[in-house]
C-alpha cells in the first residue's frame, strides 16, 4: 500500500568489491530468483559496469530474461538442460550447467560449450564425484567450467570443507587433461570471504546482497536492501483493549499505535506478528498483533511520530538476519519473498 524497497547500488558494488578482494579468481554474480528479489536485470546490469562478467542463474527463463539486458557476459543455467530447453539455451547463447549423464548425452549433440556439476557432498544436483571422471571421459563436449558446491562453508573451518575439497580437486584435475581450458568453480559467498579453494571463478549469492554469510559470526557486507512503510494512521487505545485480527495483543496501559501500510503480501513474513521490530522516530519499536496483509501495527508511545511518516521494516537498523530470525528461517527467503507490488528505487 505505503511500501517501498530502496535498493543500494553503491553498497552492492562495495560488497562484490570486498567479496573479489579475498576470491582466489575472478568471482560471478548468482542472481537468481530475480536478482535475490532485488531485481536481476538492474543488479546484472550494474554489476556488468563493474567489472562483472559472469552471473549465475536457475533456470533457462531466467537465463533468457537476463539475456535480453546483458549481452556481452557468459551466464550459467543451472538446472542444466532439458528437451523442452536446449533450443532456447542455444538461441540465447545460455551455458548449461550439466548435472547428470542424460543431460551430457543430450547436449552433447549442440556443439556448445558446457559447465559440468560434481557433486562433492552436497547431495542435490551433480555427477556423484565417485563417478564423474569416468563419466566425462570421452564425453564429446567443450567442457568450460568445472562447479562444486560446499555444503557448511557458513561454518567457518567445519571439517566437510577439507572433505569436500579432498574429493573435488582430483576430479577437476583428471577431467582438465582432456579440456586444458577447464576452469574451477567452488566458493560461495562463505567460502569465498575465507579464501578457500584454489579456483578460478568464485559464485558470490548473499553477501553480495547484503545477507551474511557466515552462521553466529559478524556480518562483514554493507545494506543493500531497504524496506520501508508509511504511518498510515496513529492510534490512542486505552489500557486493556485488543488489538487486530485474533485480538493476540491486548494493551496493558493506554498506548499509542501507528498503523504502517506494509504486510505479508509486501513480504514481511506473518511470523513477524507480536516478536518482530521496526525503526521508527529514531528507535526500535515492537510490532503489536498480528502481521495483516497490507498493514502493520507498532507501539509508538512517547515518540513524535505522525501520519506520512516512514519506518523502516528492514534495513540497516533492523537487518534483514535478525528480521529471519524473528521469521524462524533465513535471509535468503526474506529476500526472494518480497512482493513485485512493492515498488523498488535503485539509488547510488
Amino acid at each position: 500500500m505505503s511500501g517501498q524497497l530502496t535498493v543500494s547500488l553503491s553498497a552492492l558494488t562495495a560488497n562484490y568489491k570486498l567479496l573479489c578482494k579475498y576470491a582466489s579468481g575472478a568471482v560471478a554474480a548468482v542472481v537468481k530468483a530475480d536478482g535475490y528479489g532485488l531485481g536481476a536485470a538492474q543488479v546484472a546490469a550494474h554489476l556488468r559496469q563493474s567489472g562483472c562478467e559472469a552471473f549465475f542463474v536457475a533456470t533457462c527463463v531466467e537465463g533468457v530474461l537476463l539475456r535480453q539486458t546483458i549481452s556481452q557476459a557468459d551466464i550459467y543455467v543451472l538446472e542444466g538442460v532439458t528437451p523442452a530447453s536446449a533450443t532456447a539455451l542455444r538461441e540465447a547463447n545460455l551455458t548449461p550447467v550439466l548435472n547428470t549423464p542424460q543431460q551430457l548425452s543430450l547436449w552433447s549433440s549442440s556443439g556448445c560449450a558446457a559447465a559440468v556439476h560434481v557433486d562433492s557432498g552436497m547431495q542435490r544436483l551433480g555427477l556423484p564425484y565417485a563417478d564423474a571422471s569416468q563419466i566425462l571421459k570421452d564425453c564429446g563436449i567443450p567442457l568450460s567450467l568445472f562447479v562444486s558446491h560446499f555444503a557448511r562453508a557458513d561454518e567457518q573451518g567445519h571439517g566437510s570443507l577439507a572433505v569436500q575439497l579432498e574429493r573435488t580437486l582430483p576430479v577437476y584435475q583428471a577431467v582438465r587433461g582432456q579440456h586444458p581450458n577447464l576452469r574451477l568453480s567452488l566458493c560461495n559467498s562463505a567460502a569465498l570471504l575465507q579464501g578457500l579453494g584454489p579456483e578460478d571463478l568464485g559464485r558470490a549469492g548473499i553477501g553480495l546482497y547484503g545477507g551474511n554469510p557466515f552462521a553466529g559470526a559478524t556480518n562483514p557486507m554493507h545494506t543493500v536492501l531497504t524496506m520501508t512503510a508509511q504511518v498510515l494512521q496513529i492510534r490512542d487505545i486505552e489500557s486493556g483493549v485488543p488489538l487486530g485480527y485474533g485480538g493476540t495483543f491486548v494493551t496493558q496501559a493506554p498506548t499509542r499505535v501507528a498503523v504502517l501500510g506494509v504486510g505479508y503480501a509486501d513480504g514481511l513474513p506473518r511470523l513477524l506478528s507480536n516478536r518482530g521490530a521496526v525503526y521508527i522516530g529514531g528507535q526500535r519499536r515492537p510490532i503489536l498483533g498480528r502481521v495483516g496483509m497490507d498493514l502493520t501495527a507498532v507501539d509508538v508511545s512517547g515518540l513524535d511520530v505522525a501520519e506520512g511518516d516512514e519506518a523502516e521494516m528492514i534495513g540497516a537498523a533492523i537487518n534483514v538476519d535478525e528480521v529471519a530470525g524473528w521469521a524462524e528461517t533465513i535471509a535468503y527467503e526474506i529476500f526472494t519473498g518480497v512482493s513485485r507490488r512493492m515498488p523498488k528505487r535503485y539509488v547510488e
